[in-house]
């Protein structure tokens, strides 16, 4: 990984790129570059990974002066290399970057296309002034950019953006909104009014003043695929050959790649894959002190059973508290969790012991169909088949018979009468109704100014705007796989919760289960070789059976999480200094966006009940107010270009 950034315009400043880069540097402490020519300024800091003498960036082609800048990895990039040497290319260097430039000079925009891997490429063509960006599938790798009038402008990160001389900066409401509703934005929209971010899978021109965004990859939904005929046990088979071909991929690097483990059946199976490649390969996990978040006992049976060097990060609640305006400046959006925190502990974990990669078990549950939402949705379309029935109802008691509402009879009910609202509805959003619901709930807490500016916008209706036309035709499982990997997915677990953490301690996180060709062959599989009944990951548990303890194939999914509100405040319920700070009545007011009176009852909620009373939607609202005036002060209120020449100094010594 590293990180990337340029301007467009007709004489732009080194002074200002060097600027955009200080603020990224955490995302390539190994090397600095800058190329500066009429019309572009393009700089990387870099992460070496691969060819640490050949791969300095920007790199140009002597005979066209094609310049590339690259952050992410090309895992097949040896035999891409072999292809096009054959062609005959003559390469310089061993490197993933000159691949990419080889191909774009053969192939032209449809370079990504040949790529397997996870990157944000920036290709400067000085023979017609054009910019060429492209995002990888997934959006594994974040790109933003800013179209302004006389300057084009893209960065990994949007706060080195905002180093750049322009207006002061606007939170984007509707981005809040989106926020309150999804737990993230929009593809496309950040928290900041006018930075945008590339969608993934897709590639941006810009020339003559204009962009232009073409898609070159889309989404194979499962149902519209021809589904493959071949019985459960040749599919096995196939199952463990692809997986393991995307984990060996994922292994390749000049230096040492570790695991993230968290005990649960995703990143098991990649740690069982990895570990008969890799000798003592090094795993990681997040432990807790409080146990009802804990999985140190599946992790550490999992890390005996691979013999792997196993380091457990601790967290406690002070640790959450402590980082959490690091981790809001890291994540760069308002968050509904605390959960980046941790992450952030264990990327730190990594770097102290030297690692530069680690692998994660991010994707299963999207691409196998591992998540409760999944079957909840299956027992609620037949639930809607038949609406008398009162097995139906049962059965959603015992998918959440481990939520603490379940326990008792008369929060049982409730949940089970919510879940029962909107059976006929023709939403193309339908398995998601009740949790968007419950989410934009929290939007009590808007302040009137808020809900005027809002007034007539609806979230929804820009969700259903960037669905592409294939989302409309697919039937209700489908639908709500494509949801959860073009909101929670994208916009959370591999960014706030993903790359962002990783990367804020020069760590790059690799993810075999979003290898392209490996979602390819899983959509083709019938839809019960993955949800067999009410079994989830029903293929994934099969295969590992040989690789791991059957305690770990049969676990249900545990889901990552850590304290909130909890973290917040002290044995005594008191507020702690961070949260009286920002969600004091005087900050609230100051900011404008939250209702004083509401926040007011929140705080006195905290502070006069048993912590364990409070409901996940309080929870929530907590963190997503606190979050946001952390952000606030950090991107909207500070100079962040004042910041960047704080900082900028520490690059005068490096070279790429």
């Amino acid at each position: 990984m590293c990180g990337i950034a340029g301007i467009i315009a007709p004489a732009p400043e080194l002074l200002d790129l060097e600027l955009m880069l200080a603020l990224l540097e955490h995302r390539g402490p190994d090397g600095l570059g800058t190329h500066v020519e009429r019309g572009a300024a393009i700089g990387a800091t870099r992460l070496s990974i691969v060819d640490h003498a050949g791969g300095r960036q920007p790199m140009r082609h002597a005979d066209t002066g094609v310049v590339i800048v690259f952050n992410g990895e090309v895992f097949n990039h040896p035999e891409l290399r072999a292809e096009l040497e054959l062609d005959g290319y003559r390469f310089r260097t061993r490197s993933d970057t000159e691949v990419i430039l080889a191909l774009y000079l053969e192939l032209g925009l449809a370079f990504p296309e040949r790529l397997n891997g996870q990157f944000a490429v920036a290709i400067w063509d000085p023979r017609d002034q054009r910019l060429v960006l492209a995002r990888d599938r997934f959006g594994i790798c974040p790109l933003f950019y800013q179209d302004t009038p006389g300057r084009f402008a893209f960065a990994s990160e949007l706060k080195s953006i905002l180093t750049l001389p322009q207006p002061k900066a606007r939170l984007d409401l509707r981005a809040l909104d989106q926020i309150f509703t999804f737990w993230t934005t929009v593809a496309g929209r950040t928290a900041i009014e006018g930075i945008s971010e590339l969608l993934p899978g897709h590639t941006l021109v810009h020339e003559r003043g204009r962009s232009t965004l073409r898609s070159y990859w889309s989404w194979p939904f499962p149902g519209q695929q021809e589904r493959s005929g071949m019985s459960f046990e040749r599919a096995l088979e196939r199952f463990d050959e692809e997986l393991s071909r995307a984990v060996a991929l994922r292994l390749r690097a000049d230096v040492e790649v570790g695991s993230y483990l968290s005990g649960g059946i995703d990143s098991s199976a990649i740690v069982a894959l990895a570990s008969e490649s890799v000798d003592a390969l090094r795993t990681y996990s997040v432990g807790f002190v409080d146990e009802s978040y804990d999985e140190r006992e599946h992790q550490e049976l999992v890390a005996r059973h691979c013999s792997t060097r196993h380091k457990t990060v601790v967290c406690r609640d002070s640790d959450i508290e402590g980082r959490f305006e690091r981790v809001v400046w890291s994540a760069e959006m308002p968050l509904f969790r605390t959960a980046p925190a941790p992450m952030q502990m264990l990327s730190e974990s990594v770097r102290a012991d030297g690692l530069k990669a680690v692998l994660s078990g991010e994707g299963a549950d999207e691409v196998l169909l591992g998540y409760d939402l999944f079957r909840e949705t299956k027992i609620r379309r037949f639930w809607r088949r038949r609406p008398s029935s009162t097995q139906r109802p049962r059965l959603l008691e015992k998918l959440y018979s481990y939520l603490p509402q379940f326990a008792n009879p008369r929060f049982s009910r409730l949940a089970i009468r919510s879940f029962g609202q909107s059976l006929e509805s023709e939403s193309p959003f339908y398995s998601h109704l009740i949790r968007w619901g419950n989410n934009a709930a929290n939007r009590v807490y808007f302040s009137e100014a808020v809900n005027a500016r809002l007034a007539g916008y609806a979230a929804l209706d820009e969700l259903e705007a960037s669905l592409p036309h294939a989302y409309f035709a697919a039937d209700e499982l489908d639908r709500a796989q494509y949801l959860e990997i073009a909101t929670l997915l994208r916009g959370y677990l591999l960014s706030s919760q993903g790359d962002r953490m990783n990367l804020s301690s020069s760590v790059e996180g690799r993810y075999p289960f979003l290898d392209h060709e490996f979602v390819a062959f899983a959509n083709g599989l019938p839809r019960a070789y993955k949800l067999a009944g009410l079994r989830d990951k029903h293929i994934l548990r099969r295969s590992m059976r040989a690789r791991l303890p059957e305690s770990i194939c049969a676990r249900p999914k545990f889901a990552y999480q850590a304290p909130d509100i909890r973290a917040f405040a002290g044995r005594d319920r008191a507020l702690g200094q961070l949260a009286t700070e920002y969600l004091g009545d005087a900050a609230v007011r100051a900011a404008g966006l939250f209702d004083p009176d509401a926040v007011a009852v929140l705080r006195t909620k905290v502070e006069q009940s048993s912590l364990s009373r409070l409901g996940a939607r309080d929870d929530m609202a907590f963190v997503q107010m606190l979050s946001t005036h952390v952000f606030l002060r950090q991107f909207i209120e500070a100079d962040v270009r004042a910041l960047a020449v704080s900082r900028s100094h520490s690059l005068a010594s490096r070279s790429a």
